[in-house]
């Protein structure tokens, strides 16, 4: 198994793409669907096993126990999940996990709350919520590591927020780790500010998406990447101009040309390899450096501090953390709600899907084609 994810984590993007579609076999593209789902309280829980690395036909069903919420938690009827690239990763049995933190499937959950355990003050039955988990729980508070995609949750009251009566449960659900990530990045760690240059890259994915609207509405310069014509004509669709190839290390010289040798201030970073040491080289002095990707973090690739004698900050994102601090982390997620229900930014895109199409929609996912965000809904 060490063999084969070493051999996994050496593949380009298309290199994996191809090898899912060999295992999974000739999978179409299921239709998506974009009704609401119907109430269906009283059904039995149930999550999802893992199979195969990188064998999404593999991943099945199977039946869970349905359990009262624990001390400060509360149950969730999960009516719509999101899937994100550290799903993806998951599956393919890539994902560094963070330490402490059980690699489980299914992060961004929207739903109703069906029962509150003892303690829990701010939530009663009937309430309409998006939550970010690392997973089901049992009553004591232990991750259940085999409950991806768990249909009936427990989770902490506090990975939990209100959402706004207009938005559906679809909607609702892309944005906890988009959202999350890219506010806490950009306003949090960076703290842009007006008519500072930000360069995101890989822009059309969730995080980018959300990153877009916080940037604009901060005042900032943006700079944007992406992987296919298709994708950068996006990006020109949604005012940005002269978006560059993500695939390329290229942007660097660019953006040099484009600022007149100056460079920008921030880079939220989805890239590796070569591309973080161009990055750093094009940030001004003070720059800040965002890194979400999370594959150079866990081999241990080398550093070089040249640039950072402008000064320069480099900080790793990663959500999972929150999972050590949930009161930070729901504050943060009502810093987010709170911003979309004043109307300051708008969910990303979906693309829905019925929840048993689970095999076929990571298939697509692998694919690096789709832009936003691919949601499941409960039936």
């Amino acid at each position: 198994m060490a063999d084969l994810t070493a051999r996994l984590a050496n593949l380009s993007p298309e290199q994996r793409a191809k090898l899912a579609e060999r295992l999974v076999g000739s999978a179409k593209k299921p239709a998506p669907r974009n009704s609401e789902t119907p109430d269906r309280s009283g059904w039995g829980n149930y999550g999802f096993g893992l199979g195969a690395p990188g064998n999404f036909g593999s991943i099945q069903r199977h039946q869970m126990d349905g359990l009262a919420p624990g001390p400060g938690q509360i149950q969730l009827e999960a009516k719509a999940v999101s899937l994100n690239f550290r799903d993806l990763m998951i599956a393919m049995g890539l994902y560094p996990a963070a330490p402490g933190v059980p690699s489980v499937m299914g992060t961004d959950y929207a739903g109703i709350v069906r029962a509150c355990g003892e303690g829990v003050t701010g939530f009663m039955e009937g309430d309409r919520v998006a939550a970010l988990s690392v997973g089901s729980m049992t009553p004591e508070g232990v991750i259940i590591e085999d409950g991806h995609f768990c249909a009936v949750p427990l989770l902490l009251a506090e990975q939990a927020v209100p959402i706004p009566d207009a938005m559906t449960f679809e909607a609702a659900a892309g944005i906890p780790t988009v959202f999350a990530t890219s506010y806490f990045a950009l306003r949090h760690v960076a703290r842009i500010q007006p008519g500072e240059r930000v360069l995101i890259h890989t822009a059309t994915g969730g995080v980018g998406l959300s990153a877009l609207q916080i940037a604009k509405w901060t005042g900032a310069e943006i700079f944007a990447t992406a992987g296919s014509p298709e994708k950068r004509e996006m990006l020109v669709s949604l005012g940005v101009e002269g978006p560059m190839d993500s695939r390329s290390v290229a942007f660097a010289d660019e953006i040099m040309d484009r600022t007149r040798g100056e460079g920008v201030d921030v880079i939220l970073n989805t890239l590796s390899g070569e591309a973080v040491r161009r990055g750093l080289e094009i940030l001004r002095p003070f720059g800040r450096f965002l890194q979400i990707d999370k594959k150079d973090i866990s081999q241990g690739a080398p550093l070089d501090l040249t640039p950072f004698s402008k000064g320069l900050t480099f900080a790793a994102i990663d959500l999972s953390l929150f999972m050590k601090q949930p009161g930070r982390m729901n504050g943060l997620l009502r810093e987010v709600v709170n911003h979309l229900g004043q109307g300051h930014f708008d969910p990303v895109q979906t693309v829905v899907f019925p929840v048993d199409q689970i095999g076929e929609v990571f298939t697509l996912m692998s694919r690096y084609q789709h832009t936003g965000k691919l949601v499941l809904t409960y039936d």
